[in-house]
């Protein structure tokens, strides 16, 4: 019997490249569909999780955002 264990079964589950921005759900402006906004690494904009429409930008030089992964 080997140690290595049977890798055909194995799920790969896609990375989450973004957080939440609200905690709750909200109606996109845009679209009209619940997203609670996405920010994306790197990204200074918060958008809609349906259509990608711009929700809210942020400048970075005018104000100090902390964002924690929820994973």
């Amino acid at each position: 019997m080997s140690d290595v264990p049977n890798l055909d079964n194995v799920v790969v589950l896609p990375v989450k490249r973004y957080v939440r921005f609200y905690r709750d759900y909200i109606e996109c402006d845009f679209c009209g569909q619940q997203t609670r906004g996405r920010v994306y690494e790197g990204s200074q904009q918060v958008t809609c999780g349906a259509c990608h429409s711009v929700l809210v930008e942020v400048n970075h030089d005018e104000i100090g955002v902390l964002f924690e992964p929820d994973f």
